[in-house]
């Protein structure tokens, strides 16, 4: 590999590690050389994270965090730099959705998609951004966000909402940021064979039709080709870009 596309010796936190995306994130940086921090709120998957890190020669700090919450996330942070002696990465990954028509959902879930979504990420950046400067070295800030906060997605409103919030505020920090040599992008998946995607799919057979004819591709995404573009993203051989929103969708977006 070029050392220009690795993380080697780099200290690199992951939000929602546990399972899905981010866990597969959290084990390529990994492999990629960095020394990973990772948080869920799961004990067990993240046990099992570090296990599976540990067994390939790499390492792996986890904590139970709920990054919903400011101090959740605060305290993942301090964890990080306390870990690793500093923060070189950082990959906001944790989200949720619900699936409901824009005049179904309630006003408790409005605010929990958002807050999860967007105002921890909010925070996350921040509080990472923080030590990045405060360190004197800058860093790398990956915001995982969707397809559905490039374009409208029906069903999933305060999700597409808030994803596009996160879209914009990537930009909006990058632009802040560069001074300090923090780079702040954003990548939007694709509907991802996650286990949770490959439930959706295998229970909602509309929705397996729509990624047939929506993707130029014919299909949903593996969890890898989400990760690895995001290991690039954090990495010296993206030392130029900031400020960018990589959609990595298969073309779904742009026909």
């Amino acid at each position: 590999m070029l050392p220009e596309f690795g993380l080697t010796d780099k200290v690199i936190a992951v939000t929602g590690a546990g399972r899905g995306i981010g866990r597969r994130i959290a084990i390529d940086a990994a492999r990629a050389g960095a020394r990973v921090v990772a948080c869920s709120r799961t004990g067990a998957d993240l046990d099992s994270l570090a296990s599976e890190i540990g067994d390939t020669g790499g390492t792996c700090a986890t904590i139970e965090a709920d990054v919903s919450r400011r101090e959740g996330i605060a305290a993942f942070i301090d964890f990080a730099v306390e870990s690793g002696g500093r923060l070189d990465g950082l990959v906001n990954n944790a989200g949720s959705n619900r699936l409901r028509d824009a005049l179904d959902y309630s006003a408790d879930e409005v605010d929990d998609l958002i807050s999860l979504n967007l105002t921890a990420v909010y925070w996350a950046c921040v509080l990472g951004a923080r030590n990045m400067i405060d360190g004197g070295a800058g860093g790398s800030i990956v915001n995982i966000t969707s397809q559905a906060g490039v374009v409208g997605a029906p069903g999933r409103a305060p999700y597409s909402a808030a994803k596009a919030g996160v879209n914009n505020l990537s930009r909006t920090l990058a632009a802040e940021w560069a001074r300090h040599g923090v780079r702040v992008n954003a990548l939007a998946p694709t509907v991802t064979l996650t286990p949770l995607g490959r439930e959706a799919l295998a229970q909602r057979p509309e929705l397996a039709q729509e990624v047939r004819e929506r993707s130029l591709f014919g299909r949903a995404a593996e969890v890898e080709e989400i990760s690895l573009p995001t290991i690039f993203l954090l990495g010296p051989a993206a030392s130029m870009i900031t400020g960018h929103v990589l959609v990595v969708d298969g073309g779904w977006t742009v026909v």
